[in-house]
C-alpha cells in the first residue's frame, strides 16, 4: 500500500522540465495554483459523489437524503481520512516540488509590461 507521502513524491518525480510562472509574485502564483488545484479536485469529487449517491439511493429504493445521512463505521472513517491526507498532499505539492522555477512569460505580457 502506497502512503500519501509516497504518492505525492511519485507525482513530483513524474513531472518534467522547469515550472514557468506568469505573475510578478511567485507567492501569488503558488496560491493561485493551490486554489486551482483545489477547484479541480473538488469539481471531480463532487461529480463522482453525486453520481454514486444517486445510483445507490435508486438501487436501494431510498431517498437521497437518507443515504447521505447514514453514519460511517470506523474503517470507513479511516479510509476517508487517508484519502483527505493524499488530496492535501497533491494540492500542496507546489510548495514541495523541487523543480527549478523559470520566468517564462507569455508574449502578450512581454509586449505590455505592467
Amino acid at each position: 500500500m502506497t502512503t500519501a507521502a509516497e504518492a505525492i513524491f511519485a507525482v513530483i518525480a513524474g513531472q518534467r522540465g522547469d515550472r514557468p510562472f506568469s505573475l510578478d509574485s511567485q507567492e501569488a502564483e503558488q496560491v493561485l495554483s493551490v486554489a486551482l488545484a483545489l477547484m479541480v479536485e473538488l469539481a471531480a469529487s463532487n461529480d463522482r459523489i453525486d453520481r454514486l449517491e444517486r445510483e445507490v439511493a435508486a438501487l436501494r429504493g431510498i431517498p437521497l437524503d437518507d443515504l447521505r445521512n447514514t453514519p460511517l463505521d470506523d474503517a470507513a472513517r479511516t479510509e476517508r481520512q487517508d484519502a483527505l491526507d493524499a488530496m492535501q498532499l497533491r494540492v500542496m505539492r507546489i510548495f514541495l516540488d523541487p523543480r527549478r522555477k523559470t520566468e517564462r512569460r507569455s508574449a502578450r505580457s512581454r509586449q505590455h509590461p505592467a
